[in-house]
């Protein structure tokens, strides 16, 4: 579900997919006037039932992004792990915004892929205690 003005070239746009995972998908800007659409698809996401184990949050399409903008990620990540999920975040292809999330002191604690495939196909809780049995049955 696309959100955006469209009389105003190069706002964000958000495309939203349900399951689990989720993905939040932006496109364009994400500054002061646009954080709020951002925050809404995420919260919409993890409002449903059952809560997905995974938000995948693509910045890829992300064109530039303001301290606004920058501020909101933290309190995205704390409201989908209040829910019982985990935040995954994708590096934005552009380089200065993808420098400048770098530079974002929070950075470090994020859960950080290159890419839309590479953060799904990470797997989730249940494949990281498969993997935890394997190897625990492996060490018997």
């Amino acid at each position: 579900m696309p959100s955006a003005d469209p009389s105003r070239p190069g706002r964000l746009i958000v495309s939203r997919s349900h399951g689990d995972p989720a993905v939040v998908a932006l496109d364009g800007e994400l500054d002061s006037g646009t954080v709020l659409l951002m925050a809404r698809a995420i919260a919409q996401c993890v409002a449903r039932e059952p809560v997905p184990e995974v938000v995948v949050l693509d910045l890829a399409g992300v064109t530039a992004v303001t301290p606004a903008g920058l501020r909101v990620l933290p309190h995205a990540r704390d409201h989908v792990a209040g829910c019982g999920s985990t935040l995954r975040i994708t590096t934005p292809v552009d380089p200065a915004t993808r420098h400048a999330l770098r530079s974002c002191p929070p950075y470090a604690t994020f859960d950080v892929y290159a890419d839309r495939r590479a953060a799904l196909g990470a797997g989730d809780r249940r494949s990281f205690l498969e993997l935890v049995r394997r190897m625990w049955a492996a060490g018997d």
